[in-house]
């Protein structure tokens, strides 16, 4: 289940559990509606289109589509992002996402950081240039995967 619904659902039912913050690596959302970036997915990529969308098949109950709340987070029926703290004042989580501008699922990740801001939610976007979707996988000892790790470190520890 992607991070947002796992952070989003926990601050609803678990009214005790104070989260400081959380991190979403290369997000996987999904849509009905392709994006740019999910529309220039080459055919055949190990990582493109076709393996999200069965993902979120395998993952979503039957019969629903990718508009299901739990792969769009921006959907009508999605839990509102208000039930999210962070950015108004309420000392609730603040959100780092970090986004491979050669993922994928790019422009999904950028249109979801831009309604967290909109709804004044505390959130920072971290877009690493030339990177793929699972950049740090594929080369974990390379300069990508080291200024990954600088910025977790950097948000984790508040400077």
């Amino acid at each position: 289940m992607e991070g947002h619904v796992i952070v989003v659902a926990a601050g609803i039912s678990l009214a005790t559990l104070c989260l400081a913050g959380f991190v979403l690596l290369w997000p996987i959302f999904g849509g009905d509606d392709p994006k740019p970036s999910e529309a220039a997915s080459p055919p055949g990529d190990s990582l493109g289109t076709a393996l999200f969308h069965q993902m979120w098949r395998l993952a979503l109950p039957p019969g629903a589509t990718m508009d299901h709340p739990f792969a769009n987070p921006l959907t009508p029926g999605a839990v509102p992002f208000d039930r999210l703290g962070g950015g108004d004042g309420d000392g609730g989580p603040l959100v780092l996402v970090v986004d491979p501008d050669q993922d994928v699922l790019h422009d999904r990740v950028v249109e979801y950081v831009a309604s967290l801001k909109a709804a004044g939610k505390a959130v920072e976007l971290v877009v690493f240039k030339g990177q793929g979707h699972g950049f740090f996988v594929r080369e974990p000892c390379g300069q990508a995967s080291d200024e990954l790790i600088r910025v977790v470190r950097r948000f984790v520890h508040g400077g």
